[in-house]
């Protein structure tokens, strides 16, 4: 499941609310339907009337020219579930302003869509895996991921660095570690660690709103989505790639997350995404930790 902008995406293809909203996979029980705030609404806005907007049938791009003389097109703002910009042309892309790292560059396969270029999330669907996403994200917190709360009570005596993000992951008796956490690199020599997280059969999620109560978990949110977050539930399982990027000098965690619906569907999304990951480019003046 994810908690994402736009409409809930859901393994059971349960029915979806008519608008735009940061959901999980599975539709919200009471008091976790969400509206976004109207500041945030209209920052995407205006947004995508900066990036040139997006069409539900074809990529929000335009060509610009890279430092090496290499035609990169720009990935705009205004993407959603409820505007998804579909069967994007294979390329270069530079991610324009008002998404959430302007700058970064990476390299699309042909027919992948997308379903979130806004300010908090780059949220990328390959070809022929519709409820499976590659997801980018910056400075996500962790959450109470079982239980009264979950999803939305933010956990202060959790810190935000990678290494801290990690050991409560691995920590946790709701999450079943898949695979332990391990270095990476990705794209232009990003340093980072990655694991591989389900949920653990002991997990209470103590939520009929998810289809797979009770063995559903919550993990992280960003300050921005409250009170929205990020689970998974059943045999849904996330790659989590976490490292640090320093903008001005500060840092800031980066996160790259391949959420799949089972096991074999991670394989597959793993190796769809591949040539992604690994063209991925920060932005210039921003430096991997």
């Amino acid at each position: 499941m994810s908690n994402i902008a736009g409409n809930p995406i859901n393994r059971q293809r349960l029915a979806r609310p008519p608008t735009p909203r940061f959901a999980p996979r599975w539709p919200s029980g009471p008091g976790r339907r969400l509206t976004m705030p109207a500041a945030f609404l209209l920052m995407v806005a205006l947004a995508a009337c900066q990036g040139g907007g997006a069409g539900s049938a074809s990529p929000a791009a335009s060509r610009s020219a890279s430092p090496a003389h290499t035609a990169v097109r720009t990935l705009a703002a205004g993407c959603t579930h409820a505007n998804p910009c579909q069967n994007i042309t294979a390329g270069a892309y530079r991610l324009g302003p008002g998404t959430l790292l302007p700058g970064l560059e990476l390299t699309l396969p042909a027919r992948w869509s997308s379903t979130g270029t806004i300010p908090t999330e780059l949220n990328l669907v390959p070809p022929g895996q519709p409820e499976d996403a590659l997801k980018f994200w910056l400075d996500m917190v962790a959450v109470k991921s079982t239980g009264p709360g979950h999803g939305t009570t933010i956990l202060k005596n959790v810190g935000t660095t990678p290494s801290a993000l990690i050991a409560w992951l691995t920590g946790d008796p709701d999450f079943r570690i898949v695979s332990k956490p391990a270095p990476a690199t990705i794209g232009q020599d990003i340093t980072m660690n990655s694991l591989v997280v389900g949920v653990s059969g002991s997990a209470n999620y103590g939520d009929p709103g998810c289809p797979s109560n009770p063995r559903c978990a919550d993990l992280f949110t960003n300050r921005h989505w409250r009170p929205g977050g990020y689970g998974i539930g059943g045999d849904e399982e996330v790659r989590l790639y976490l490292g640090t990027i320093k903008t001005n000098g500060n840092p800031h965690t980066f996160f790259v997350a391949l959420d799949a619906a089972d096991h074999a569907d991670l394989l597959r999304l793993e190796n769809a995404a591949k040539p992604i990951i690994g063209s991925v480019r920060l932005p210039s003046g921003v430096a991997g930790g």
